[in-house]
């Protein structure tokens, strides 16, 4: 496998690792998609084949999930019994991918319609993902790529700014970016803008019956990059990269949306410059690595300023032709609406694997840190918030022809927080059924 990072490498949107824990993730996705094992070593077999229309492959599917989730409302056991539920998800979805010797248009929409045994209309939600993406190859040695992707969201009911709504707060995202990348011998440039807007719909309170105005939290958020990556050799590339971050909120944002809560003027802006490099030691190891400095500032003067060192770390490890192991790390600043807190510095760690067991039995493991800190959190502690949050997962998958597949997996969530009423414990149980064609 040659090694073109900088050529090959897409813009991705939106904050990712903490698509579990918050509403972050503006492209998120089926978290069912085939890893890199189930894609790479599927025989004809067990492929997926989709149906051929002229230029086009559509490969439509439809999942149906059946989950137990032992915490529906991610409550502190502190404050009494806990609910748990079972839940149906029913999940149609349809690729359409382009075939064409030049150039690339593809198309994806997911969704996610859950059914809750316990307190349904307080819990129920229809979740829907769309991606439309394109690559213009301009020249041989450059290409545009472009992406529009509508969201139809549900923020998980563990979120701190989702606090005593009588049911989940619904939110959408428009995502728009565009990216020019061209290569000159060594060096490859990439340039263009991501531009995210978030739509939030207000939702009633359990306690009183009023209107948690959530509306106050939309806005659209713009980064504009520019990368340069230099080709010291066919397996290794350095790179530097720069990210102006604009946030820019419709109107004052109110804390946890209440009408008796503190309004913030929450527009800010900053950069992450980053370097490091990608390499590719034939195949067995892929990846990135990117250490650099990150900064924001708020318009109102009660936000103070966040800084520090951020880095990324994605990882590809083939340490057999059966296994494969995936490895992240990141450190970004988060949205918020509570009180006094300009922003969420957050770290995330995760690890995965993936064994080939038999050709059509999938073994999965996988777990996930992240550390939450408030920066400049005032009430009710003296101190910043601190959240500490575990994911464990594993499972299996068996695939009974190319048409047809099941799999189990177990996943254990826990909030370790020194603000109060604020842990909980999560376990989810989860076995899918799914239909492709």
């Amino acid at each position: 496998m040659k090694f073109y990072l900088a050529r090959n490498n897409k813009k991705c949107i939106g904050t990712i690792i903490m698509s579990l824990l918050s509403c972050g993730n503006a492209l998120a996705y089926d978290s069912n998609d085939d890893s890199d094992i189930t894609r790479e070593r599927q025989i004809s077999d067990y492929a997926q084949q989709g149906i051929h229309a002229g230029a086009f492959t559509i490969l439509p599917k439809l999942d149906f999930t059946n989950q137990y989730m032992s915490n529906i409302y991610y409550r502190d056991k502190a404050l009494g019994p806990t609910s748990d539920s079972y839940v149906a998800h029913f999940k149609p979805g349809v690729k359409a991918n382009s075939n064409w010797n030049q150039h690339a248009l593809n198309f994806k929409l997911d969704t996610d319609l859950a059914l809750y045994a316990t307190q349904p209309n307080n819990n129920d939600y229809n979740n829907v993902f769309t991606k439309l993406d394109g690559r213009l190859d301009v020249l041989h040695n450059s290409h545009f790529d472009t992406a529009f992707a509508y969201n139809y969201l549900t923020e998980s009911r563990g979120s701190p700014d989702q606090i005593n709504g009588g049911a989940p707060t619904i939110y959408d995202t428009k995502v728009i970016d565009g990216f020019y990348t061209h290569t000159l011998n060594r060096v490859t440039a990439k340039a263009g803008l991501n531009a995210i807007r978030y739509d939030y719909q207000n939702v009633q309170s359990s306690i009183n019956n009023t209107t948690l105005q959530m509306n106050t939290r939309n806005h659209w958020l713009y980064t504009p990059e520019l990368r340069l990556g230099y080709l010291i050799q066919p397996e290794y590339e350095a790179f530097v990269k720069f990210q102006y971050l604009d946030a820019s909120y419709d109107t004052l944002t109110l804390t946890n949306g209440s009408g008796r809560g503190t309004a913030y003027n929450r527009n800010s802006w900053g950069y992450n410059a980053l370097g490091g490099i990608a390499f590719d030691v034939t195949g067995l190891i892929t990846g990135d690595a990117s250490i650099g400095y990150l900064q924001r500032s708020y318009e109102d003067a009660r936000l103070s300023e966040i800084s520090g060192v951020n880095g990324f770390i994605n990882l590809r490890w083939r340490p057999t032709k059966l296994t494969t192991v995936n490895g992240k790390v990141s450190r970004v600043i988060n949205e918020t609406t509570q009180q006094g807190v300009a922003g969420v510095f957050t770290t995330g760690v995760g690890v995965s694997v993936q064994h080939e067991l038999m050709r059509n039995i999938y073994l999965n493991v996988a777990g996930d840190y992240s550390n939450g800190i408030y920066k400049g959190y005032v009430a009710p502690n003296t101190e910043n918030r601190n959240d500490n949050t575990y994911i464990i997962s594993t499972g299996a998958k068996y695939l009974l022809n190319k048409n047809f597949s099941t799999d189990l997996t177990y996943t254990f969530q826990n909030r370790s927080t020194n603000y109060q009423f604020a842990n909980y414990d999560l376990n989810l149980v989860m076995v899918n059924f799914r239909a492709q064609f």
